[in-house]
């Protein structure tokens, strides 16, 4: 029995993690998950992605009443009421400096203020950013994006990996001296979130809520914003394609998200067989 008795709660990530490359849930993902619920491990979600985007995989999975990790930890709501435990909003200074920094370099800038996807213009990446998520954006043209009316919960800013490096490095300073974090969620996303926010510190909030230890915790990740969360977790298990970065943080690797890397940690470290 081993690891089953001991693992309380599994934490996925979507993107890399639980979604294969197109989207989508596999059924071997499904019926292992099926498989820990039976056998009393509480499954949740812990996503950069807003609360919408998620909420179809929480109900595909059959997750039922628990929380879900959002906007890379900006904020935790209870499923499916969709009610709030926690959330943290940019300051007004970070989210401007950012936008308007991001604009004037000419990068896709995607601001989400309360429930709304903002965008600075609807290229190719944007419109496959909206697909991918299946959510609406609206473009605001110019500076009408830094018009709103309560600062954003998070901002992310895409373009080629080179381009975003050399953005986050000049920019990073002054983030973290107005209370920002800055990170990778993939290599074309580089994602704006407060100071102290990530999917480990609300993991941290969520772990304590319901009573359970780090110990008891196993979550899957396979990306830069995933660190913090597999650090907490008593049993951290990055994806196969991770970066060494992402590897060197976990304390077991499973295999590639195309070999159903997710289902197989779930079936070695929790099920045992």
């Amino acid at each position: 029995m081993g690891h089953q008795v001991r693992v309380k709660l599994l934490v996925l990530d979507l993107d890399g993690t639980a979604l294969q490359e197109d989207g989508s849930l596999s059924m071997e993902l499904i019926e292992a998950v099926t498989r820990i619920q039976q056998a009393g491990v509480q499954v949740m979600l812990a996503t950069g992605r807003m609360m919408r985007s998620a909420i179809p995989y929480w109900m595909q999975l059959s997750l039922g009443t628990g929380p879900l990790i959002a906007y890379n930890g900006s904020m935790v709501a209870e499923m499916p009421s969709e009610r709030s435990w926690f959330s943290w909003h940019l300051n007004s200074d970070v989210a401007r400096l950012v936008v308007s920094r991001a604009l004037d370099s000419d990068i896709l800038t995607q601001v989400y203020v309360g429930n709304e996807l903002w965008l600075s213009r609807e290229d190719e990446r944007a419109q496959n950013y909206i697909a991918v998520n299946h959510i609406p954006g609206e473009v605001k043209i110019g500076r009408d994006i830094l018009r709103w009316p309560a600062p954003p919960i998070k901002i992310l800013l895409q373009d080629n990996p080179e381009r975003l490096d050399r953005f986050r490095e000049d920019i990073t300073p002054e983030v973290l001296g107005l209370q920002g974090r800055l990170f990778k969620s993939q290599e074309d996303y580089l994602e704006i979130v407060p100071a102290g926010v990530g999917k480990g510190p609300a993991l941290a909030k969520v772990a304590e809520r319901l009573g359970i230890g780090a110990p008891e915790i196993m979550a899957i990740g396979d990306a830069e914003n995933d660190i913090d969360m597999l650090r907490f977790a008593g049993i951290g298990v990055a994806m196969g394609q991770a970066s060494e970065l992402v590897k060197s943080s976990a304390r077991h690797v499973t295999k590639p998200v195309q070999d159903n890397g997710a289902a197989y940690a779930i079936h070695r470290w929790i099920l045992n067989d």
